[in-house]
């Protein structure tokens, strides 16, 4: 019997723990089908959930580009803005970046954006577990509409 209630405590104790370690853990996975034809993601571990914007994708899309601010270059210019961050295991924004061409890394205020959004994401799951993810999005920019 104590072998039993032994095994059962030491059971529980793994899984508190490894829960514990998961949302501490470096690991970022990225989202399958978001990324799955992309090849910056090649090297990333996919899962199939992916963190949520709270309102869904259009409201986030509309937030951006209420908020969105080009520079002088960019307002002459027709372009994808890439981007992409970090939703860590615990909902909160890490590593905004703008990927693509580096002649861009300048044109927008995308990071100043995606900072406002901090306490608005829940984060991905795997295995029941809130993981860290990156999130990844292209928006479509005509610069003569920023004038």
């Amino acid at each position: 019997m104590k072998y039993v209630l032994f095994l059962l405590i030491t059971t529980s104790s793994l899984k508190f723990l490894y829960s514990q370690d998961n949302c501490n853990s470096t690991k970022v996975y990225a989202n399958k089908k978001q990324t799955e034809f992309d090849t910056r993601f090649n090297s990333i571990d996919k899962i199939k959930s992916s963190p949520k914007f709270k309102g869904g994708e259009k409201k986030l899309t509309k937030l951006i580009r209420e908020n969105l601010k080009l520079s002088d270059v960019a307002k002459s210019q027709v372009f994808n803005l890439n981007f992409q961050f970090t939703i860590t295991c615990d909902g909160e924004i890490v590593d905004v970046k703008q990927i693509g061409d580096q002649k861009m890394d300048n044109w927008t205020n995308i990071s100043e954006v995606i900072q406002t959004t901090k306490g608005l994401w829940t984060p991905a799951k795997e295995n029941g577990e809130n993981v860290n993810c990156i999130y990844f999005q292209k928006i479509f920019i005509n610069g003569s509409n920023y004038f």
